[in-house]
């Protein structure tokens, strides 16, 4: 598989597939392609697995494979609803955890499960679990703006709606803000804390934001 991250920093994705290759993708990042992929539906590492993803991940419950059944090179590009950047992930050997919506596409050999996140990130409007991935592949994330890549110094906070991924050797606690009770209800004010040795990934735009800066203009 060939691949390019273009037009930063509002990035696609433009991956050419050699004969008999296939890539997982999340449903509604296809852009265009070449007439002769052929697009299917999978539940992505069995049936109970996407019923997790789904119920308790704020997942969608299959996830398309992209297959270039030909004798030879085709090509398709993927997208973000959001503007912002892509970056191409190998996976570690413990795997990562992403807040819902990150996903943008997997090699085979990378298995979709869900990791629990805790209360206090629900209170945030990131649900009780994340998506956890892990095997052998790569991964393809999207973020809202542009993503960052750090590797935690021990200890470091970051609010929790930027936070895009983390390696599960972390540990997460999310921290309620001292005040209003209706700021805990938005999530606004709450932070990420960190602690551990691995590396952690967050984004410089947050989707709670605009959506608590649209609901400003719209009274």
């Amino acid at each position: 598989m060939l691949y390019k991250i273009r037009h930063y920093p509002n990035s696609v994705l433009a991956v050419t597939l050699k004969p008999k290759e296939r890539l997982y993708i999340n449903p509604g990042s296809l852009i265009s392609m070449d007439g002769g992929l052929v697009v299917s539906r999978v539940c992505g590492g069995g049936w109970l697995r996407a019923l997790a993803r789904f119920l308790l991940g704020k997942e969608n419950l299959m996830v398309n494979a992209i297959h270039n059944p030909s004798d030879q090179p085709l090509s398709f590009t993927l997208g973000k609803a959001l503007p912002g950047n892509l970056t191409r992930l190998d996976l570690p050997k413990n795997g990562i955890v992403i807040n819902p919506g990150v996903h943008v596409a997997h090699t085979s050999g990378v298995n979709m499960g869900v990791y629990w996140l805790g209360l206090s990130s629900w209170w945030g409007g990131q649900g009780l679990f994340g998506l956890k991935l892990q095997g052998k592949g790569r991964v393809f994330l999207g973020s809202y703006g542009t993503l960052n890549q750090l590797s935690c110094p021990q200890s470091f906070v970051v609010e929790h709606s930027h936070l895009v991924a983390f390696q599960p050797k972390l540990k997460l606690k999310v921290n309620f803000p001292r005040g209003i009770v209706g700021d805990l209800q938005s999530g606004r004010g709450l932070s990420s804390l960190l602690k551990g040795s691995g590396n952690l990934y967050w984004q410089s735009r947050s989707l709670s934001s605009l959506g608590r800066f649209i609901r400003l203009r719209l009274r």
